[in-house]
């Protein structure tokens, strides 16, 4: 036990001598004022960095510990995860989390090895952010954090390999990593998302497909009763020929006409209403390590005139698993069960990223991303089992088999930024910016549109920092606002100490818009930062 508690202290002390020791201290106190909370909590967060630089070679490590306390960011509390269990994510992770925002806490374990007009990067590391300043849209291959108190939308790490360097007047950048990481919280509301609309549109189609053919079939009885009637039959009369159709042939009914009063009297019996009881899912079971089903992207960049434009190709998989297929089997009362198969499917993506300055207007500069995205498929296979009248038999029922294709994704999209932004020195800076899509937005008719204003300044010591973001989620075929702000004012008059006030505050209305998971982060703090 001595020999083991002596390595570790010299392997520590080897580490500190290699490496250079640097990092942050963050604590931060405050009330959440969301109708989920109302609550004070605290929390602390800490980042260790190691780093040395070598004649060809750079070494990087660095890693988060969080703790939070009264703040419950648990977004997966209401989900029945006995349904959704193959979802979750496996603890491949350093440190096991209590909350789902703390999944990654090692961000960075790389070395850079330094090459003739090149650099190889190898290990873990986070991909760096395009020119926008609300997030990055033609940044793909990570995964973004939408609930984190300390860094909101925050870019999570990937593994594996990048190299850079310069060709003539061109700069480029190749990614290859084999391993796709979830976004958070939209790994698991997804899938589960998708997966009970289509159950539950299924039913609903059903039950009026069922309802509209019995009141076709009500008003045909009728005016066979009426038929009868005109013939001068007496109500027994008719009451009998309905009860046994066989016997109208008397009247001169054909075999056909008897069978569709046969199948109509059938179709009567079956339910009204049509639920799935009865929900499972499975992942479909694929070696995601393989090349063929790694991520990687190539872009390439430019100076034209006072711009800088970088071009890219990606070729990676959504950061959630979507339904593959869905098998409803129907029973004869109307409750079903439903199996389905989860899968990650992945992504072609043209990128565009400019940024520059204007040669009218000194201090005015533009930005802009864009990415076109072309998913693998845009459906879901729903395959539906229910009863109807048997056509060879029709006073039976037999089993019958509906395939139908549900779109989940465009063909293709597009999600974009772009601003322009206005700079006084070093102590001013305002911007706006429009986009289409925020970060967490991929599926058909969910693509939000709006804008946002930021503001960053210093007067003396104080400085101040301001975002608002105005979104419109289209929801029930109307487009309907959300609204999200954030401001920070901060002392940075000493050295290497940071205390600040932050607020953080969302609304929408909708429970179907975009923004709404962001109510639990509305909250005013105390936060103090420590360098060291």
């Amino acid at each position: 036990m001595k020999k083991s508690i002596v390595t570790i202290i010299l392997l520590t002390l080897l580490s500190l001598t290699l490496f250079g020791f640097s990092g942050d201290l963050n604590y931060i106190y405050g009330y959440n004022f969301s109708n989920n909370a109302s609550t004070t909590f605290s929390g602390l967060k800490t980042n260790i960095t190691l780093e040395n630089e070598l004649d060809n070679l750079y070494y990087r490590f660095s890693i988060d510990l969080f703790k939070l306390d009264g703040f419950d960011l648990n977004v997966n509390s209401d989900i029945d995860t006995t349904q959704y269990a193959a979802l979750m994510p496996s603890s491949v992770y350093l440190i096991s989390p209590s909350l789902p925002w703390a999944l990654y806490v090692l961000n960075e374990a790389f070395a850079d090895i330094y090459l003739d007009e090149a650099t190889l990067r190898v290990g873990r590391f986070i991909p760096d952010s395009g020119s926008s300043t609300f997030y990055s849209p033609s940044v793909t291959i990570p995964a973004h954090d939408g609930i984190n108190p300390f860094e909101p939308l925050k870019t999570l790490p990937v593994d594996g390999i990048y190299l850079n360097g310069y060709i003539a007047d061109y700069t480029y950048e190749l990614t290859f990593t084999p391993k796709t990481y979830d976004d958070i919280p939209s790994f698991i509301l997804y899938p589960k998302t998708i997966n009970e609309t289509i159950i539950s549109e299924n039913a609903a189609t059903l039950t009026y497909a069922f309802t509209t053919k019995k009141e076709e079939v009500e008003k045909a009885t009728e005016e066979l009763v009426a038929l009868l009637l005109s013939k001068g039959l007496t109500e027994a009369q008719v009451k009998y020929y309905l009860s046994n159709p066989a016997s109208l042939t008397d009247l001169g009914f054909t075999q056909e006409q008897i069978g569709e009063i046969y199948a109509g009297q059938t179709l009567m019996t079956l339910p009204d209403t049509y639920e799935v009881k009865n929900t499972y899912t499975e992942t479909k079971d694929i070696d995601e390590l393989l090349p063929v089903n790694s991520d990687y992207s190539a872009k390439v960049s430019m100076d034209i005139s006072n711009y800088n434009i970088k071009l890219g190709y990606t070729h990676d998989h959504y950061h959630f698993t979507v339904p593959e297929t869905i098998e409803i089997n129907y029973s004869k009362d109307g409750t079903g069960t439903s199996k389905t198969t989860l899968y990650r499917p992945y992504r072609n993506v043209v990128t565009l990223d400019f940024q520059g300055v204007s040669y009218f207007f000194d201090s005015i500069g533009y930005h802009g991303e864009a990415a076109l995205i072309m998913p693998e498929k845009t459906y879901v296979k729903v395959d539906t089992t229910y009863y109807v009248p048997n056509p060879e038999n029709p006073t039976t029922t037999v089993q019958t088999k509906d395939s139908t294709e549900v779109d989940i994704f465009e063909k293709y999209y597009v999600k974009a930024v772009g601003g322009i932004e206005y700079t006084h020195g070093e102590d001013f800076t305002l911007g706006i910016e429009g986009f289409n899509g925020l970060p967490t937005e991929e599926l058909k008719g969910h693509l939000s549109f709006g804008s946002d204003m930021y503001i960053k300044a210093k007067i003396n010591n104080v400085s101040f920092e301001g975002l608002g973001l105005a979104a419109f989620s289209k929801i029930n075929d109307k487009y309907e606002p959300g609204y999200m702000g954030t401001l920070k004012i901060a002392y940075n008059g000493i050295d290497n100490f940071e205390p600040s006030i932050q607020l953080k505050y969302a609304y929408a209305e909708s429970d179907q818009h975009s923004l709404k998971s962001m109510e639990d982060l509305n909250s005013i703090s105390l936060n103090i930062k420590i360098y060291f």
